[in-house]
């Protein structure tokens, strides 16, 4: 038990840290129908952490991060553009798009970095195991200004998620604030690709909040779900990385995963009888 401790203590409070910030703006992603506008924008994030190494920074520096930021910011602005008035084209298709580009992008990149491969793999699954109190302090801190952020621009977030024909109707410039929330979005990924890596990223902002949904209706119930539920799951899933030697990010997902499984089989049941 002590070993555990030692060894995971800070591994579970980052990613106590990462269901909060991401639970909150996965709800949004998953009313708004784009659901893999997470995984897109972390993996352009990827693509500008690739860049990064490429002219020889290290994964986790601040050389690292400020690069994957602005790719995010250039990625945000495309994301923002694609919600057109065209409905023929639905905004997921560019988004798949986006998401296949950039990671072709990062393979071609990183394919000139030494040990490309296993780079490859860490931004992927990331290297959450070995992070370390100062990350954990610093992403809080990050986390918790952009919290802010979000809870002054809730109200026109939240309007435009749930009903964006009326907001648009009203006035709301859905252009202005959809830049808005993807550029929180892509700060709070551009920092977590780094740690949890992209498969992780993606189940954290998607899972809980879809968990929750079925759940819930009002949003308070949701968040307090996400956080609650997560909790338990990542604490379970590091606990499982630990006993039988696992990736503590692929252990993460895979928990995560079979608590979706379980809850929606219990549903199914609780409705038949």
């Amino acid at each position: 038990m002590s070993g555990f401790l030692e060894m995971m203590t800070a591994p579970v409070a980052i990613s106590l840290v990462l269901v909060a910030m991401h639970g909150y703006l996965g709800s949004h992603v998953v009313k708004r129908g784009v659901i893999f506008v997470d995984i897109a924008l972390a993996q352009i994030a990827a693509f500008g952490v690739a860049m990064a190494m490429l002219f020889g920074a290290e994964v986790g520096t601040d050389n690292a991060y400020f690069v994957g930021l602005t790719a995010t910011f250039l990625g945000a602005v495309l994301l923002s553009a694609t919600r057109g008035k065209n409905s023929r084209i639905p905004q997921e298709a560019y988004i798949g798009i986006i998401y296949v580009v950039f990671s072709a992008a990062m393979i071609l990149v990183l394919t000139s970095v030494p040990h490309g491969g296993e780079e490859i793999s860490h931004l992927l699954v990331g290297s959450i195991l070995w992070v370390t109190w100062p990350v954990v302090i610093k992403t809080a801190i990050l986390y918790g200004i952009l919290g802010l952020v979000l809870y002054f621009c809730h109200k026109p977030l939240l309007r435009i998620s749930e009903d964006p024909e009326g907001a648009r109707r009203d006035g709301v410039r859905l252009g202005r604030w959809d830049f808005v929330f993807y550029m929180v979005l892509g700060m709070v990924v551009t920092s977590s690709v780094q740690v949890a890596g992209v498969l992780l990223v993606f189940t954290l902002l998607v899972v809980p909040s879809v968990m929750a949904i079925r759940l819930f209706s009002s949003l308070k119930g949701q968040f307090l779900w996400v956080v609650g539920m997560g909790t338990v799951v990542v604490i379970v899933g590091s606990g499982l990385s630990y006993v039988l030697d696992l990736p503590t990010g692929a252990a993460i997902v895979c928990t995560f995963g079979l608590a979706l499984g379980v809850q929606v089989i219990i549903e199914a049941l609780t409705r038949n009888r």
